[in-house]
């Protein structure tokens, strides 16, 4: 029986960019998909998408090995270094959900 500890951990994260911000922010989310694939061996999934018909409204489809793959990976330097960023291109506060996998 696995528990919290050793399932993957799947995030889904929201966010909504100010308008005429959206190429920026796209683009450094990609830059930090490259570095989460290149860098961090615990996350096996580090999806970048956009909603249909919107310029603004992006989503993250992440998925962990374990909860400590998910925590180092908010410890990372392409992590930190990108989201000052990241934050300063949002429109409202970003939204996150976090599942177990079953």
């Amino acid at each position: 029986m696995q528990t919290a500890k050793t399932r993957a951990l799947c995030a889904i994260v929201r966010a909504e960019t100010r308008p005429g911000a959206d190429a920026r922010f796209e683009a450094l989310l990609q830059d930090l998909a490259f570095h989460v694939a290149a860098d961090e061996p615990g996350c096996t999934s580090f999806v970048v998408s956009r909603v249909m018909g919107s310029r603004v409204h992006f989503a993250v489809h992440a998925r962990f090995l374990t909860w400590r793959a998910f925590r180092r990976h908010s410890e990372t330097d392409h992590f930190n270094r990108t989201l000052p960023g990241l934050a300063d291109l949002l429109a409202a506060p970003i939204s996150m959900e976090i599942f177990l996998e079953v």
